[in-house]
């Protein structure tokens, strides 16, 4: 059975406006609120690689100054570390970062710097976005001595 209404209800029924922003409000902020959490998660993680590269470059800058390989890897993950230090929560909520330094074939030197995500707090609520590997990692290699 189907009522009709007059004609004049339901004009002015269909005319109303009011709660349209809220429903309007209601359609937009979901899609709003994950565009801002995507945009602190990845935030986030561009900060931990750029983190983890320095870490890198300057273990590696470090193991230029050593006269021995057990010297310049003693060197490397010494200044490496501190740099991860440096950053504080951003790389320590993870766990320890995985700092290898040895020598890399004739007149060679490799740091190589990863550093597991998976288990930080901001990387876990973040499912609902793609996100890239947790797994972050930088190698650099330099000459042994100077130039």
């Amino acid at each position: 059975m189907r009522v009709s209404l007059p004609r004049a209800l339901r004009s002015r029924v269909l005319s109303c406006e009011q709660g349209l922003a809220a429903l309007e409000f209601a359609l937009i902020a979901p899609a709003l609120l994950m565009l801002v959490f995507a945009i602190i998660i990845y935030s986030f993680w561009f900060s931990a690689l750029l983190g983890v590269r320095h870490a890198a470059a300057e273990g590696a800058r470090a193991a230029m100054a050593g006269l021995s390989a057990t010297e310049r890897a003693t060197l490397a993950r010494a200044r490496a570390q501190a740099v991860i230090d440096g950053y504080g929560a951003l790389l320590s909520a993870g766990g320890a970062p995985d700092i290898q330094a040895q020598p890399e074939g004739t007149g060679l030197f490799k740091v190589q710097v990863r550093y597991d995500m998976s288990r930080s707090a901001l990387i876990r609520y973040g499912n609902f976005i793609p996100l890239p590997s947790t797994t972050l990692g930088a190698t650099v290699i330099v000459t042994n001595g100077s130039y």
